[in-house]
C-alpha cells in the first residue's frame, strides 16, 4: 500500500514484493549494433548447468515495449531452472516489417553462440513471443529464412511458443496495415503462408477472453499445422484476456492459469508436449 501511495506502478508494486535472490540478471548486451539491440540475460544464481534456454520477445503492437519490463518473468523462468534471454528490437516507425523479425533471429543467434556463458544449453533453445512477439515466434518457426539467414544452423531452436498471437489473421487495422509495409507484400508477413508441415513444434497459447487478438488465431494455425501432418497444440484459457495471459506466465502465484506450467512442461519436451501419441 505504502508503494502504491508513492505512486508506484502495479508492476514496480510487484517486482518488489516478488523479486527473489535466486537469479542474476545480466543487462544491455550487445546482440547488433543498433541502440535497440541489446538484451538482457537472466540466469538461476546456483542451479547446475546446462540448462534450457527461453528466448523472450515481448509484445506492444510492434511499436511500444521495453526488455526492462520482464523482471517478473525473468523471475518466473529461473525458478524453473531455465535461462532467459530477453532482447530489445526495432520498432515502427524505425523499421518496418521485417526489422523486428530479423533482430529476434539475430537475439537466437547471440543465444546459441553466447549460452553456455551464463549456463545455458545451447543445443536447447525455446523461443517464446506474446502477442505481437508471438507472431514473430510464429515467423521464425515457420519461415526457415530467418533463422537461416542470421546464422543460426537448421534444428537449433527445439521449439517456438506463440501466446495470444496475431498468427492467423488478416491486417485490417490502419496503424498495422501500415508497419507490415505494402499490400503486395502482407501474404510473407502471415504465419499461416509458410505451413509446410515440416516446422519445429509450436505451443500457441491464447486467453478466451482476449479482445485485442481473438482466440482462433492460435487454434486456426494449429489446425493448419496438424492438417500439414506437423506438430502443434492450442490451448485456450477461460477468464484470461490478452494481458492477463502474459501476467499469468510471469507471475504464476497468481493461479489465473497454468500458463508458466504450460510452457516449462514444452520447453522440457517440446515434441512430447506438442504432440502427443
Amino acid at each position: 500500500m505504502f508503494l502504491l501511495a508513492a505512486g508506484c506502478s502495479p508492476r514496480r508494486v510487484g517486482e518488489a514484493l516478488l523479486l527473489g535472490n535466486h537469479f542474476v540478471r545480466t543487462q544491455d548486451v550487445a546482440y547488433g549494433t543498433g541502440p535497440r539491440q541489446q538484451l538482457d540475460v537472466y540466469r538461476p544464481r546456483t542451479a547446475a548447468g546446462p540448462l534450457p534456454v527461453v528466448v523472450f520477445l515481448y509484445g506492444g503492437r510492434w511499436q511500444a515495449g521495453s526488455k526492462d519490463e520482464y523482471r517478473l518473468l525473468g523471475d518466473a523462468f529461473t525458478r524453473r531452472g531455465i535461462v532467459v534471454v530477453v532482447p530489445e528490437y526495432r520498432l515502427y516507425p524505425e523499421v518496418r516489417f521485417p526489422g523486428w523479425v530479423l533482430d529476434a533471429a539475430n537475439a537466437v543467434r547471440w543465444a546459441r553462440d553466447n549460452a553456455a556463458r551464463f549456463g545455458g544449453d545451447p543445443g536447447n533453445i525455446v523461443v517464446v513471443g506474446h502477442s505481437a512477439g508471438g507472431h514473430t515466434a510464429a515467423l521464425l518457426a515457420l519461415d526457415e529464412w530467418y533463422l537461416r539467414d542470421a546464422g543460426v544452423p537448421a534444428g537449433s531452436v527445439r521449439g517456438f511458443v506463440s501466446l495470444a498471437g496475431p498468427v492467423d489473421t488478416t491486417w485490417t487495422a490502419p496503424d498495422v496495415q501500415a508497419l507490415m509495409g505494402p499490400a503486395e507484400g502482407w501474404p510473407a508477413t502471415y504465419a499461416g503462408t509458410h505451413v509446410d508441415g515440416r516446422e519445429p513444434p509450436l505451443l500457441l497459447l491464447h486467453g478466451a477472453q482476449d479482445e485485442t487478438v481473438s482466440p482462433a488465431n492460435s487454434s486456426g494455425l494449429a489446425a493448419r499445422i496438424r492438417e500439414r501432418s506437423g506438430c502443434a497444440r492450442s490451448v485456450v484459457y477461460r477468464g484470461l484476456g490478452h494481458v492477463e495471459i502474459v501476467v499469468a506466465l510471469a507471475v504464476p502465484r497468481l493461479r489465473s492459469a497454468p500458463v508458466l506450467d504450460d510452457v516449462v512442461e514444452f520447453v522440457r519436451d517440446p515434441r512430447a508436449s506438442a504432440c502427443p501419441g
